[in-house]
């Protein structure tokens, strides 16, 4: 019997290509961290504290492995590794907040978020309950709840929430707006005259413009109607004006005032762009305004130990008296010799100028960067 090769019978089936897993990353599991480092010693311990109690077990809980990446205070140290993890890791918490709900969004933070939204890739955005969010940041989902100590455990909670909604595709995803509007001007060019899609699509964008100019502008009538503070404005150059101004005539009670005084849309738009020595020019003017605090009356014989002074008059004073650093262990004694007031006074008045950034803090006799700490006597330990 005549039989076909075994090739002839057997039907033959399409090969399908095998597909291969995608080589591993390395960045699998990781949670990428975006958040201020601070300028100051007590914020840098400040945000360290931060990321350490609130952040890194939120991110653990979750099922990733926290990368920290804190922003500097100088725009530009956005470097490749940095923009590596923006790109490959599955997900990205970005803090806004900085160490005061009156502080801005970091620069570089908001460069890295602007990366991660390009990118259109999985993140989540956290910010202070108050704070005031850039208008382009405002209209999406953030965590904003207070920073004490009793609200630490529900921004953790609130944290591994939205990281997990963020991992099942529930997040903001700008880009898909502009792509939307590529769309609707394409089609609006492309089609005809009297086609219904063009007018259709005309007036969606005219809808889109209009709805987005009024939201403008009340965005900027309400920055309008807020009163803009020289403590505001000057809030990156307020340690370095301060002894200038001083040095002028000024002393802490008008700092004080020229600090919380509002100032009008005409100047607020002459100073944009102001540099230190302009600003510090401005300062010594406006130190010489203010009339001179009369000086203090010496104690009279048997006066209590403990005589109440004005605290911004004692502070003056103080800081009048004190002599270059580092001063010799016991000075608030001396101090509280010369103005009648206790020693316990005196330490707390000498404390309070080292904390605002007048004096550097000293331990025994010598300064150091630590913080100041007062023994039982309430000494500072100077």
């Amino acid at each position: 019997m005549n039989t076909k090769p075994q090739d002839d019978q057997t039907e033959r089936t399409p090969q399908t290509k095998e597909v291969l897993p995608s080589p591993p990353t390395g960045h699998e599991k990781h949670c990428f961290v975006v958040m201020p480092s601070g300028r100051e010693p007590a914020e840098v311990k400040w945000f360290k504290g931060w990321y350490e109690v609130v952040i890194k077990p939120a991110v653990v809980e979750a099922g990733f492995d926290p990368v920290l990446a804190a922003a500097e205070e100088q725009p530009g140290a956005i470097n490749d590794e940095i923009r590596t993890h923006l790109a490959m890791d599955p997900m990205v918490v970005v803090d806004l907040g900085g160490a005061d709900v009156e502080d801005d969004p970091n620069p570089n933070v908001m460069y890295e978020l602007g990366i991660r939204h390009a990118l259109g890739l999985p993140l989540v955005m956290l910010a202070w309950k108050g704070q005031r969010l850039p208008f382009d940041v405002g209209n999406q989902r953030v965590i904003m709840e207070g920073r004490d100590l009793i609200d630490l455990e529900t921004n953790r909670k609130k944290l591994v929430a939205f990281m997990n909604a963020a991992r099942e595709g529930k997040y903001y995803r700008p880009m898909e707006a502009v792509s939307r509007l590529a769309t609707i001007q394409a089609a609006s060019t492309s089609l005809g005259e009297d086609s219904l899609l063009r007018a259709l699509a005309l007036e969606v964008r005219d809808m889109r413009t209009a709805i987005g100019a009024v939201v403008q502008f009340k965005e900027a009538r309400r920055f309008r109607d807020e009163k803009m503070t020289f403590k505001k404005l000057i809030k990156t150059y307020r340690r370095d004006l301060y002894p200038h101004f001083i040095a002028s005539g000024g002393n802490t009670t008008h700092w004080a005032k020229f600090l919380r005084s509002p100032m009008s849309e005409e100047f607020l738009q002459e100073c944009q762009g102001w540099k230190l020595e302009q600003w510090q020019q401005y300062v010594a003017a406006k130190a010489k305004e203010f009339p001179p605090l009369p000086p203090p009356q010496p104690p009279s014989k048997g006066q209590a130990e403990d005589k109440p002074l004005g605290v911004e008059q004692t502070l003056t004073t103080v800081q009048s008296l004190l002599p270059v650093q580092p001063w010799p262990s016991g000075i608030h004694k001396e101090i509280a010799i010369k103005l009648g007031i206790s020693n316990r006074q005196a330490a707390i008045a000498i404390n309070e100028l080292v904390r605002r950034g007048i004096f550097q803090p000293q331990a025994d006799g010598e300064i150091s960067e630590g913080e100041v700490e007062k023994d039982s006597n309430g000494s500072l330990g100077t």
